[in-house]
Parts: structure tokens; sequence; C-alpha cells
């Protein structure tokens, strides 16, 4: 029957993609620190960060950046740093194509002598020309490096999460928070991957569909993670799975920074994902979910993630 199915889909929802999601934001860093009644606000140090997981790991360890490069877009808690406690000096794109002054600039008006700039390979997999590293050659240039004996240090990402930490740490000497940063994080990690995979068969294939609620119209929209992206690298390959995503692209939905927005989830018959994953605005995925059912009941049997209901 089809509206039974329909609420073991609702209820199944959040116990299914809640690991998916912690392992995703844990191996990111993206989450911001929690609040605590009597905790220290965090310390604004005289430095300017360049990039998002550089930041976020600074505020982790207690301290804020006087000015900061970070696209606001990507990670929300960034702009409610830049409207509290951190100028906000644009995407890493912005620092170098748009106002490639505004670092120096920034320097001469406030006497800052520290820059940190964050390396991570694949840094915005959608928008490669966001790579904080690609600000370097800009300040070089500027001679601003050398005319106020400022220094640059670089915090590399690619040789570990950790390792980034505990540099990080050192630079703003921080050592100890660091040190205890990094075992709260291997805690935390532990916890969430100790019922994973959710999938035992190697390969299976996966669909990644995020709802999407715009505050100022009320409505809301799904869209599809397409392979190749962040979700690919961060969740579905180190847990053995594939994205099942094109199938929406081959069905003549457009790409756009590796997303794909939706109307119909009817392709789901061509990509027979074996799990699907619901994200975002959980109710608006559910609702196009339940639409799609209406109209091919069909879709309940022949997409093994819903015969059996592996949403």
């Amino acid at each position: 029957m089809l509206f039974p199915f329909l609420d073991r889909l609702r209820a199944a929802v959040l116990l299914a993609i809640i690991p998916l999601l912690l392992v995703a934001l844990l191996a990111s860093g993206a989450r911001a620190a929690g609040i605590h009644p009597g905790k220290e606000p965090p310390t604004r140090a005289e430095v300017i960060m360049v990039g998002d997981r550089l930041v976020d790991v600074a505020y982790h360890l207690g301290v804020v950046p006087r000015a900061m490069s970070i696209r606001g877009d990507v990670w929300p808690f960034g702009r409610t740093l830049a409207n509290t406690t951190s100028m906000i000096l644009g995407c890493p794109n912005y620092i170098v194509k748009k106002d490639p002054d505004i670092i120096p600039r920034t320097l001469r008006e406030t006497g800052i002598k520290l820059i940190l700039i964050e390396s991570t390979p694949g840094f915005d997999l959608h928008k490669p020309h966001r790579d904080p590293m690609n600000v370097v050659p800009v300040l070089e240039q500027s001679g601003v490096l050398e005319d106020l004996g400022v220094t640059v240090e670089i915090v590399d990402f690619g040789a570990g999460v950790d390792a980034a930490i505990r540099r990080v740490g050192a630079l703003l000497d921080r050592t100890d928070e660091a040190e205890a940063l990094v075992a709260t994080r291997a805690a935390a990690m532990a916890a969430v991957t100790a019922d994973l995979p959710l999938v035992t068969d190697a390969g299976a294939s996966v669909v990644v569909l995020e709802g999407v609620h715009q505050d100022a119209t009320g409505k809301g929209f799904v869209r599809v993670d397409l392979p190749g992206g962040h979700t690919d690298a961060s969740v579905l390959e180190p847990l053995g799975l594939t994205n099942a995503g094109g199938a929406f692209i081959a069905a003549g939905a457009k790409a756009r920074h590796g997303f794909a927005a939706v109307r119909s989830l009817a392709p789901l018959k061509t990509a027979r994902p074996d799990v699907i994953v619901l994200t975002g605005d959980a109710d608006a995925a559910q609702r196009l979910l339940m639409m799609a059912l209406q109209a091919d009941p069909t879709l309940a049997t022949e997409v093994p993630a819903l015969a059996t209901g592996a949403v």
C-alpha cells in the first residue's frame, strides 16, 4: 500500500540521514562551536585569516580574526562572525579579482602584522577560482609584506584536519586548546562512525535530495547533489558509495555549482539508487517524493531505495 509506505518513509528519514550529515560536517570542520552558560567569548586577534576552515578552527580554539576572507554562501556561521566580531573582506575570489588592494589597504590601516592562509586541495570544487592560495602572489606583488614587515603563514589542511588544528593552535598560542579540540573531534568521529556503514554493499548508489526553504517567499524547492562535488569527497567516497544523481542531468535538469534544481523525481526510476538521502528542508523533499509516488506508484517497487525503505 502506498500511504503506509510513506508513513514509514517519514519515520525513517531522520534516523537515516543524521549519521551521514554528521560525518560530512565533521570531515569539513563546518560546525560552529557550542555556546554554553558561563563560557568565555572568543578573543579577537590582530590577524587576517583567509579560508573558511581556517577561521572555523580558530573559532573553536577561542580566537576570531580582526579581518577575514570567507565564503559566506557556504558557511552561514561565517556571516554571523562578519556581523559581530570580524571585518569581512569578501570571499577569496573577491580579494583577488574584484579588490586586490583590500588586504594591503587593511594592513596599512590597522597595522596587522600576521596573515594566515588556508591551503586545502579542492577547496571549492564548484568554484575553483575561490581558492585562498590565489591571494599569495597578489600579496607578494603588492610589496606590502616587505614594506610593513608582515608575516604570511600557510595552514595546510591537505595534511589532515588534526595537523591543521595543531598548526593553527601553535600560530595563535593555543596549543593546549588545540590538543583538546583534536581529542574532542576524535571522540565525536568515533561516536558518529560506530554504526557505519549504513549500507554494507560496496559500490551501492545514492541520490542526495536537498530541500531548500526560501525565507522571503515561504516556499521551497528541491535540488539534487551531482557527482563530483563535496558530498562525494566528504561522505560518499569514504563510505564506498557512488552518486547516482547524474541521471537527473541526463533527463534534462541543468547543473549549477554542483547541484540541479528539480521539479520532478521521475528520473529516480532510471537512477535506481540503493539509498536516498533527504537533507536541508526535508519537508520540501518529502513532498516532492510523495508527488512522484502518487504520479507513478511503480516507483515504490522499481526504485531499490523505495522498495527497501532505505530513505
